[in-house]
């Protein structure tokens, strides 16, 4: 019955919220319920007229565009194209020809032999004269170079106005060093870049150079002020710009590229892409702005449903989630002018209101409960140890041990007075050692020398705040089933505290536990046996959950002959 309580104080908070509402609902104007939610169906027809219209003047927009693009496009495709078909001509047949000199052509042989003698000169000056000649047919190259690598000797014929003395030099020195007759590459000095592609044969290596500045010249020649030049190295991946400086940023740039024949470089052209809406006409750019504007609008109203629909309803979605999250103080408050939300709003609030003054009342039904429980276990407590104790005074009496009784009676008033007291309140470690010392004095008149309690507390935790008879119960099992008659039992309190942490132990060396019942006791079981219930530790293990919920640990371990120890674990409290 217990457990069905809280889901029937929802249930009943639901129906009565649901029930309140409806009738609010239909004893509204109707004419003013309508009238609320009118702006919600011309939305919809908005939203159901503009949407397709928008989506058509787009796709008819991105399709003149996407057409006035592939024109532009196609005729700077076809402009580069022209270009580098020309180009490739020149330059094959410059390959052509050194791979004929190299190859086949053996007036240069004896560039093979010493470099003092005659005719290793007379040699080298006519391939210079050769090679300056062919510049005449070729005047896209700027010139050649020569290297004789077994001498290791280079020297170029070139145009005086594209490669200085200067230029010449450095070359000479970084030609050897780039090998351009594995890959093209580029080489930069202070009076601009230059492209070396070379030859080479068992031993020597002819190559051709090219002025990227004059290739740049006329390779612009119908292209627009921002568009880039670029030469891409497929071997290296190495990008070089056909200007001054470093490459400009191309975001916004579209790419075109074509691929020289002749060697592993492609020519990229990169222009702004403003440049391909140039090609759209007016009346295209009219249509586009018209879609554009009409697009516009649609956040407009999107907002507007935002506001009067979605905002709330996420309120009311967030209030909800604060419920499952436990925060049940939690209430909306108003959000919106809207009627239905308005309802919605009270509604939900006012059953709130109702499932929580049902959760209280059900709250204090169990600490009753829980209360009862106690004092139940305390009258079947209590008087056990009072008949026994009666038997022991008796006892005394009749063999006229007046001092003894004194000494037993007054330890036995304290201890009821302290066993008597409200279970409910904490008390200091000071006082639960007292009252364990107290009932250690009047269980040994009943088994003198049974038992010994030995207590390893430090004195600054003498004032720690626990659950009161929390050490006293597992103390009195110790004396009542852990006893021996072959010998003294120690019995050891232990009392440490691990930073916001108290760890409790009550440890004896008696008879011990069989496996069987310590799993009753850890599963949370009241043991029973012919003398009846012992609901000691079942009472300490509810207790702990009572006073700490789950941040408090219990656990008993025990073996047959060899004793029983009991672990406890739990906040500390301040004081």
């Amino acid at each position: 019955m217990k457990s069905g309580l809280p889901s029937l104080c929802v249930s009943d908070g639901l129906r009565f919220a649901v029930g309140s509402w409806r009738v609010q609902y239909l004893r509204s104007n109707k004419v003013k319920r309508y009238t609320d939610t009118f702006r919600f169906q011309i939305l919809s027809l908005f939203l159901l007229i503009s949407i397709p219209a928008a989506g058509l003047s787009l796709a008819a927009s991105h399709f003149n565009f996407e057409v006035a693009s592939k024109q532009v496009l196609n005729a700077k495709q076809t402009s580069m194209n022209i270009l580098v078909e020309q180009y490739d001509t020149s330059l094959e047949g410059v390959e052509n020809y050194l791979k004929l000199l190299l190859y086949t052509d053996n007036s240069y042989a004896a560039l093979r032999r010493e470099i003092t003698g005659t005719r290793y000169q007379q040699a080298r000056v006519w391939l210079n004269d050769e090679l300056s000649n062919l510049m005449s047919y070729f005047p896209l190259v700027s010139g050649f170079y020569v290297y004789v690598f077994n001498n290791d000797d280079i020297y170029m014929s070139k145009r005086k106005d594209q490669i200085p003395i200067d230029a010449q030099e450095y070359l000479q020195i970084r030609i050897p060093l780039d090998k351009p007759y594995i890959q093209p590459c580029v080489i930069e000095c202070e009076e601009g870049k230059y492209l070396i592609s070379g030859y080479r044969n068992s031993f020597l290596e002819i190559g051709f150079v090219i002025y990227l500045d004059e290739l740049q010249a006329q390779l612009r020649t119908g292209l627009g002020q921002d568009d880039i030049l670029t030469l891409l190295f497929l071997g290296s991946g190495e990008e070089i710009f056909l200007g001054e400086g470093e490459i400009p940023d191309k975001s916004g740039y579209a790419m075109l590229e074509k691929e020289f024949s002749v060697m592993p470089v492609n020519l990229r052209l990169y222009f702004p892409e403003d440049t391909m809406r140039n090609g759209i006409s007016f009346r295209d750019k009219l249509l586009m702005s018209m879609t554009l504007l009409l697009a516009g609008f649609i956040p407009v109203f999107l907002i507007a449903i935002k506001r009067w629909f979605l905002i709330p309803m996420r309120k009311v979605s967030s209030a909800m989630q604060e419920i499952l999250n436990g925060n049940i103080d939690y209430r909306i408050q108003k959000f919106s002018d809207t009627r239905e939300f308005c309802d919605i709003e009270q509604a939900f609030n006012h059953m709130l209101d109702y499932s929580q003054n049902l959760k209280i009342e059900a709250y204090e039904l169990k600490l009753e409960k829980e209360k009862e429980e106690l004092i139940n276990l305390k009258l079947q407590i209590n008087p056990h140890l009072l008949l026994n104790s009666l038997s022991v005074v008796h006892s005394l009496a009749f063999n006229q041990k007046t001092e003894e009784i004194r000494d037993f009676t007054y330890n036995l008033s304290k201890y009821f007075r302290y066993a008597l007291r409200n279970a409910s309140e904490f008390v200091t470690v000071r006082s639960e050692l007292e009252f364990v010392k107290t009932y250690s004095q009047v269980q040994r008149v009943r088994h003198p020398d049974a038992f010994y309690v030995m207590y390893d507390v430090d004195e600054e935790l003498m004032e720690e705040l626990i659950p009161p008879l929390i050490i006293q119960n597992f103390v009195e099992n110790s004396t009542k089933y852990a006893i021996r008659p072959d010998k003294e039992i120690e019995i050891f309190v232990i009392l440490r505290r691990d930073e916001e942490m108290l760890r409790l132990a009550i440890c004896d060396d008696g008879r011990g536990m069989d496996t069987g019942l310590v799993q009753k006791v850890l599963a949370g079981e009241i043991v029973e046996d012919s003398r009846g219930q012992h609901v000691g530790i079942w009472n300490c293990q509810k207790r702990l959950r009572s006073f700490y919920g789950e941040k408090a640990n219990f656990r008993i371990t025990s073996r047959k002959g060899e004793g029983t120890q009991v672990w406890m674990e739990f906040p500390h409290i301040e004081a």
